[in-house]
């Protein structure tokens, strides 16, 4: 009796409207019925339960019928009864489309487990119903056509004639391409909220697959089939994701002659999920390829040329779950024969590389800049090399990118490029060279460093011819930081204004005018996307350049040219010693940063001979800096003056310091003790980092 009484006050909370509640209730309830059925006496309990169900999911309340559901589900998994199963699959039927979506994948769960205990009566009985939710659901009103030109108003009409009208209707369809969608409608609102019930009912019928096990498989008809493959090119991305995932239990089911018979479709289908401009498709089409390949194992090696290339891209994607993700699949798949695979399927992997570094997500030329590298330094030179040409012209395309960070992946890869295949890179040597010297006083720094990095890789493969024109830029640029005005801006034209504080935050989230009739964004799309690039400088913004910036990309290329061509750097050291005594502008700690983060490397790679001559042109803005009360510009010299003491030596070093700057070095925390062959017994050495660029 107590049991019984508990029961019922825990049937009435399994209904809460808090979650935590029923949550709480169903655990409890699981461990009354568990402690009846080891006594022996669970058959009543069970019984109350299911009546408790029955009054629960016939409620007006949507959190009573979601309690009900879960609490079905608890009473299945103990015992199996005709008739409240059979209630069960008919409150499946009622609840399929409710208003509330988690009371609609509660009864994709529920399926599941009916599906398990009943086996395959479930689908027979289910099947008319969901798939006529999933037909009546599966387009929208409203829903503007893919292909559809903007609407022109009745001044601006395009006219059929003309000498300009191919330009004008051009015009048109880039405006097409890049246009932003007002907020909620068309297109843009349909790929990011839900599409009605239909992803539910989809959810639904992969439950009742996945419970049925290989009973579905003859239920697994080409309509069927059909219908899944038809909802992997839906509009919206929560419809396409779900259908991924549902191809990976199709892959199981059919697995044998029936999905070997399959196998070219189904790679297909899959290669579209795993190039969507979503990032939750791609997982669920990751997870989808996985368990595919595992299923083809015996005949995979026919199947590689299709999947191959999209599976490469994603181990390189942007988002960290897929990108993982590809990467264990990868290994699993390829084990030790990636390399071989890629160069054997050479031309499929190039020819989607280079469609991928055109596609509207900028995060996905990115990636695709960095397979194009990989694929040009790490696979058999034989197999890539008819493709070359190809594949520069793609990277130069990224490189005027309207997207920093592609650009930035575009000048690493074409720095590894160029080494990699030096002649055959020379056709467009000469428009490298331009943008990388106009990238090496871009506005971000460490596209200003990469800049420096791929100009070293050029100089590794074209030897004093590169460093020539190197040094010859380096000689104009490295003094710009002279002309920088007072108010410098460390992004250039870019806004630099932060605010702080709980009451800035909210002012700014309550103000109307910045969140009313503006272009909807997404995590998931990037959206809204930026353009490809255009002409050579054309990179979709416009900025006046900052001088001290170009002092900066200099200083990163002093140091790359320090690693390849040591015997040019001498003639520079006095103009790095400039730089670091310059404080007539705001943002020169920045650059004193960069000064010291390298001048260690620098001094290593010239040699203590060479550098030592002009170690006392630094010492006095080095020790300034390290009391500049800039916290990064602090740290860097301390660090820059620990490593310097341990290439000259500590006690030559000391030499060349004032009693002031000495007890600055002995009391400043910033500098580390000494290390290497000067280190003391016992000292911490706090490891020194140097950034040298991105692989």
């Amino acid at each position: 009796m107590a049991q019984g009484g508990a029961l019922r006050d825990l049937l009435v909370l399994a209904g809460h409207k808090q979650h935590l509640e029923r949550e709480r209730a169903l655990g409890r309830i699981e461990e009354v019925l568990d402690a009846a059925a080891s006594a022996g006496n669970a058959d009543p309990l069970l019984a109350e339960a299911a009546d408790g169900v029955r009054s629960l999911v016939a409620s007006e309340e949507w959190e009573q019928r979601l309690g009900g559901l879960r609490l079905a589900r608890v009473v299945l998994q103990r015992q199996v009864d005709d008739g409240f199963a059979s209630d069960m699959l008919e409150t499946c039927q009622r609840l399929l489309e409710d208003d509330e979506v988690r009371v609609r994948w509660a009864v994709g769960e529920l399926l599941r487990t009916l599906s398990e205990r009943l086996g395959i009566q479930v689908w027979e009985r289910m099947s008319d119903c969901v798939l006529a939710s999933i037909h009546r659901n599966f387009d929208r009103d409203a829903a503007e056509p893919s292909g559809q030109l903007p609407q022109q108003d009745a001044g601006s009409e395009i006219e059929d004639s003309g000498p300009n009208s191919g330009g004008e209707f051009l015009a048109s369809l880039l405006q097409q391409s890049y246009r932003v969608e007002p907020p909620g409608t068309g297109e843009m609102r349909h790929a990011t909220e839900g599409w009605k019930c239909l992803e539910t009912s989809f959810r639904a019928l992969q439950h009742m697959m996945e419970g049925c096990g290989a009973a579905f498989r003859p239920h697994l008809d080409d309509p069927l089939r059909q219908l899944i493959y038809r909802a992997l090119g839906h509009p919206n991305r929560f419809i396409r994701e779900a259908c991924h995932f549902i191809m990976g239990s199709v892959c199981q089911l059919l697995e044998g002659p029936q999905l070997e018979a399959l196998a070219p479709e189904i790679a297909r289908k899959l290669g579209l999920g795993l190039s969507d401009n979503w990032s939750q498709v791609r997982y669920a089409a990751s997870t989808a390829t996985r368990t595919f390949m595992r299923c083809v194992a015996p005949y995979r090696e026919r199947i590689f040329p299709l999947l191959v290339p999209h599976m490469c891209l994603n181990r390189y994607y942007v988002a960290e779950g897929v990108r993982l993700y590809s990467q264990e699949t990868w290994r699993q798949v390829m084990g030790d024969s990636g390399r071989e695979w890629v160069a054997k399927c050479a031309s499929q992997v190039v020819a989607y590389y280079i469609e991928q570094s055109k596609a509207n997500n900028h995060a996905v030329r990115e990636a695709a800049c960095a397979c194009i590298a990989e694929l040009m330094c790490k696979v058999d030179k034989e197999a890539v090399a008819p493709y070359v040409p190809r594949l520069l012209r793609a990277l130069i395309m990224c490189f005027k990118d309207a997207s920093w960070p592609v650009r930035d992946a575009a000048c690493l890869a074409c720095g590894r490029c160029v080494t990699a295949f030096p002649e055959e890179s020379r056709e467009v040597l000469k428009e490298l060279y331009s943008l990388w010297f106009a990238h090496l006083s871009d506005n971000i720094f460490s596209v200003r460093e990469d800049t420096a990095v791929a100009l070293g890789n050029a100089v590794r493969a074209y030897g004093d011819e590169a460093t020539a024109r190197i040094v010859a830029v380096l000689r104009d640029t490295v003094l710009e930081a002279r002309d920088q005005p007072a108010d410098s801006q460390k992004y250039g034209s870019l806004e630099n204004t932060t605010l702080f504080g709980v009451a800035a935050q909210r002012a700014r989230a309550n103000d109307q005018q910045l969140h009313t009739d503006k272009t909807m964004f997404s995590c998931g799309s990037l959206a809204p996307k930026l353009q490809r690039g255009g002409s050579c400088m054309d990179h979709g913004f416009a900025r006046p350049k900052e001088p001290w910036e170009a002092s900066d990309g200099a200083v990163y290329m002093i140091r790359e040219l320090s690693a390849v061509a040591p015997a040019a750097v001498p003639e520079f050291l006095p103009a790095l010693a400039e730089l670091a005594r310059m404080q007539h502008f705001a943002h020169a700690a920045n650059l004193h940063e960069t000064i010291w983060k390298q001048l260690p490397v620098i001094a290593e790679n010239v040699g203590k001979k060479v550098f030592k001559p002009h170690l006392d042109e630094f010492l006095g803005p080095l020790f300034r800096s390290l009391a500049c009360g800039h916290r990064l510009c602090e740290a860097a010299a301390g660090r820059c003056i620990g490593a310097l003491r341990d290439l000259i030596g500590p006690g030559i070093f000391a030499g060349r310091l004032s009693d002031e700057q000495r007890r600055l070095m002995e009391s400043s925390p910033d500098v580390p003790p000494p290390a290497g062959r000067f280190a003391v017994p016992g000292s911490h050495v706090t490891p020194q980092f140097v950034l040298t660029g991105r692989p």
